[in-house]
């Protein structure tokens, strides 16, 4: 039994796969390359909510504060 018929198919199936593998390689971005500048939306969102209630603190301990020095001035 002649065996190079069947190295040759191996070979030829191993060569196809790895034209395959580095094709995909080629034709889809890898995370390097994607354009990631800028926020986006969902982050932009999470921002504005945590300014907001660490404005929202800061104006009820100036109230709280304020609120408990006023009996003292008159």
């Amino acid at each position: 039994m002649d065996s190079k018929p069947i190295a040759r198919t191996a070979y030829l199936v191993a060569t196809l796969h790895t034209a395959g593998v580095r094709l995909r390689e080629r034709l889809t971005p890898t995370q390097a390359q994607r354009d990631e500048r800028g926020a986006s939306t969902l982050e932009i969102v999470f921002w504005a909510v945590a300014l907001l209630l660490l404005a929202g603190i800061v104006y009820a301990a100036l109230t709280a504060y304020i609120n408990g020095k006023l009996p003292g001035i008159r």
